[in-house]
């Protein structure tokens, strides 16, 4: 539509329709179908609130099974939108990752009695605007009953979020847990560790976090995380006292890889961890090469590059 602005100057605005925006997507979405009826990824497509409309109003998605709409610019109308979708009920996999939800968006969904999408198996809400106000809410909501991916990572969650998922009835079947770059500390960690929350756990990432000695001495004595194999501690707080009770674990025997680089340890926990007679290790990661091209701000002091 073109706008005069006074003398002969015109402008065009470039905004489309919601009836181009819907031809141009289905036409989008169709290619896509073609290649993979199973799959779509729409991820950075500039998707906002009248695409989700009209995704869950799409006829051709109805045996779709995974959805990445990560980067985009998903708020909270658009994923109630999302969740209330007849369409979309038999999705298994969705992705919402660095989008533009809030902890009122998703505390909504956590108590609505109109979702649809239930059966998921995995899901990503990595890097939105979410705190432990909404995320405790949300993992204790059935809707993380079939859960087996769940990403939390890069958002300002911590202890609240790791006390409910502790009490949390609905992660019997989580197999991943990715906590990256949040505040899980000490506290935290007794928390996840002193109920069996998590029995079918096998992954756990909790890289660039606050956890300390005495969180790496819980996870050491964990009776309840049989399953885990992947444990991801890289650039926490952890001196030689944590990382010598994570050699001496009788719990962690089945544990098969473990990140311990970007932590306060010496030469003494290194060869402890190293010769552990417990662990029974194939991958063991005690130092990173720096990589200059990481956008990282200074791997030998890693305080300037946790959060606050």
């Amino acid at each position: 539509m073109g706008i005069i602005r006074g003398g002969t100057a015109e402008y065009d605005d470039g905004a489309p329709s919601y009836e181009e925006k819907k031809a141009a997507l289905e036409n989008t979405i169709s290619e896509a179908l073609k290649k993979d009826p199973e799959n779509l990824v729409l991820a950075g497509k500039y998707i906002a609130d009248d695409e989700v409309k009209i995704l869950s109003e799409c006829s051709m998605l109805s045996s779709i099974k995974s959805l990445d709409l990560g980067d985009n610019q998903i708020g909270d109308e658009a994923v109630k939108i999302l969740f209330q979708s007849e369409v979309l009920k038999g999705l298994e996999d969705l992705s919402l990752g660095i989008n533009y939800v809030t902890d009122a968006g998703i505390e909504a969904l956590a108590i609505s009695s109109d979702n649809k999408i239930m059966s998921l198996k995995r899901l990503s809400l990595e890097d939105n605007r979410l705190t432990d106000a909404s995320v405790s809410k949300i993992v204790a909501s059935p809707l993380c009953r079939d859960l087996e991916f769940l990403n939390l990572g890069w958002m300002q969650i911590g202890d609240g979020t790791a006390k409910a998922i502790s009490e949390s009835a609905e992660l019997k079947n989580l197999k991943v847990l990715d906590l990256e770059r949040n505040y899980f500390a000490d506290e935290g960690l007794q928390a996840l560790t002193e109920n069996d929350c998590l029995p079918a756990l096998e992954s756990l990432n909790l890289a660039s976090n606050k956890v300390g000695n005495a969180g790496a001495e819980c996870l050491a004595k964990a009776g309840h995380l049989q399953s885990l194999k992947t444990l991801n501690l890289s650039d926490n707080n952890i001196g030689d006292d944590g990382v010598f009770a994570l050699a001496g674990s009788e719990s962690m025997g089945q544990l098969e890889a473990l990140n311990l680089s970007r932590n306060y340890f010496t030469v003494k926990g290194a060869e402890a961890i190293h010769q552990s007679k417990t662990l029974k290790l194939q991958t063991l990661i005690l130092s990173e090469k720096v990589d200059e091209a990481s956008g990282r701000v200074n791997y030998s002091k890693p305080e300037l590059i946790r959060p606050d």
